[in-house]
């Protein structure tokens, strides 16, 4: 029996899966990890963590899956997306990752913005550049340590690197490259205009691919490290939300994604390239080869809930929050928590936003306070929604993921907030099962990434919404929107006091 492996490489942890040829998740490793943050605002990691990750995950899911290693017919890669990783001439490692969740680089935005101008951006790379970008992190690099800068010999993605210790082959592909706002989106090719503004030439990124391209085949030295055999090929891969996407099938026109993870993603497939004239939202190259997706991303959203378990009520289980929780009806009584902890990307594009509470009471309680954490993430995702329609696309179904719909609390709030039925899928890791899946088209078991999804992955449950929540979310929504315009110039006078020596 044929078997695909998965890797994941995410920001909190590396998971591994083994899928048969009929979609059956035949076991799972996960090897959890830090973000380090040097100074306040950055976030990095080591990409021999990854890599550590990896050989632990890899070792753990095939022994436990009891497959024969030479079994494994491809390998396929997904990754956190947006983060840089830097190498010399000899390709050694020249510093510690910068990620997405970096927040150091808001100057460095503002500065390509302004050079460019959004007509010229829009045309040029079809998204805007926040921080935790590769673009801009290179910029930060160059005015901040330029003796690394002026070594930098080959720029990575965060799973590029692994496919590199897996083959040793450097590449990329066009969903992760798209992230790096160095990409041409619409035509799939790097930018010499956007690779010049920020000081490094083309020959200093990645030969590009589609994401299911063989890239190379497991090394000798990799296959004994993670203890299965050599030559099995390595595809591309792809950005985590493109694997996501796979994983859950969404792949034609008329399907959306909402997956609730540390952030929040809601990421719908075109046929056709597409740019927001704001650049609110992405738009990106799809994993599927002549698609592309437009993608609405929250900074804070399950990331809101583990921040306020871990801070609030360390003892609590999440299921326990989510019953005191959903004690609690709809609106908490009227508290509303806009999620911007870490900034927002969609809509507002402001790294200087606060997370809050508004509407706080005497009687609220911390299953208020839980209620309205999950209800301010879907409507910040609503947000995303909103933004799709206003540039006439049409949905007919959203699924939701991550760990947003696992709780059956949290999917009746995406239902009634977004206003219409939503769906889960009978995946399970969907990310690393997106990368497997992928793999498996690219060495040829599946005709298309279409053909595959559309016979491994089927609708598992539905949650209709409720007419009444809905029409008391509808109204609360509009609350809501209202509060961060008035709220901008607070957030950002606080951040700059923060910033400011005492």
């Amino acid at each position: 029996m044929k078997t695909l492996l998965g890797i994941d490489i995410g920001t909190s942890s590396t998971k591994s899966v083994v899928l048969d040829l009929s979609g059956n998740l035949l076991a799972v490793s996960q090897k959890e990890y830090a973000i380090d943050s040097p100074k306040p605002g950055w976030a990095e990691q080591h990409p021999e963590t990854w890599w550590g990750a990896v050989k632990e995950t890899v070792r753990s899911v095939v022994s436990h899956s009891g497959v024969n290693p030479r079994r494994i017919a491809g390998i396929g890669l997904s990754g956190q997306m947006h983060g840089t990783v830097l190498l010399d001439k000899e390709n050694r490692l020249l510093r510690p990752a910068i990620i997405w969740a970096d927040r150091r680089t808001a100057k460095q935005c503002d500065a390509v913005v302004a050079a460019l101008g959004k007509d010229r951006l829009r045309e040029l790379a079809g998204n805007s550049l926040s921080p935790g970008f590769l673009a801009a992190t290179l910029l930060w690099l160059k005015e901040n340590e330029s003796q690394t800068f002026s070594r930098i010999h080959t720029v990575l993605l965060p799973k590029d690197y692994v496919r590199f210790r897996l083959t040793g082959k450097l590449g990329t592909e066009v969903t992760d490259a798209s992230s790096s706002l160095l990409l041409d989106v619409k035509r799939r090719t790097w930018s010499g205009e956007l690779c010049h503004l920020v000081g490094i030439s083309r020959e200093q990124l990645p030969p590009l691919h589609e994401s299911q391209e063989i890239v190379g085949n497991l090394t000798g030295s990799a296959a004994e490290e993670l203890g299965i055999v050599p030559s099995i090929p390595v595809v591309a891969g792809g950005g985590d939300q493109s694997m996501a996407a796979i994983g859950n099938g969404v792949v034609e026109e008329g399907i959306a994604l909402s997956t609730i993870g540390t952030g929040g993603q809601l990421f719908t497939p075109t046929l056709t390239y597409k740019t927001d004239p704001e650049l609110r939202i992405h738009s990106f190259c799809h994993a599927a080869p002549g698609m592309w997706h437009l993608m609405g991303a929250i900074l804070s959203a399950g990331l809101s809930l583990k921040w306020f378990r871990e801070r609030f009520c360390p003892g609590l289980a999440y299921a326990e929050i989510d019953g005191l929780a959903a004690s609690v009806r709809p609106g908490s009584e009227g508290l509303i928590f806009l999620p911007y902890l870490l900034g927002e990307r969609t809509p507002h594009l402001d790294p200087a936003a606060r997370g809050c509470f508004i509407g706080l009471t005497i009687h609220h309680s911390l299953g208020h306070l839980a209620r309205a954490i999950m209800e301010g993430v879907a409507f910040a995702m609503k947000d995303c929604l909103t933004l799709f329609q206003s540039l006439d696309v049409s949905l007919e179904k959203i699924i939701v993921s991550g760990g947003g719909a696992v709780s059956a609390l949290w999917r009746q709030i995406q239902a009634d907030v977004y206003g219409r039925e939503v769906f889960t899928v009978n995946t399970r890791e969907e990310a690393a099962t997106g990368a497997a899946i992928l793999a498996g088209v690219g060495v040829g078991l599946y005709p298309s990434i279409q053909d595959a999804c559309a016979s491994l992955i089927k609708l598992e449950s539905s949650t209709p919404l409720d007419p009444d929540n809905a029409a008391r979310y509808t109204e609360l929504y509009e609350v809501y929107r209202s509060l961060y315009p008035v709220l901008k110039d607070s957030f950002h006078a606080l951040s700059a006091l923060e910033q400011s020596p005492l």
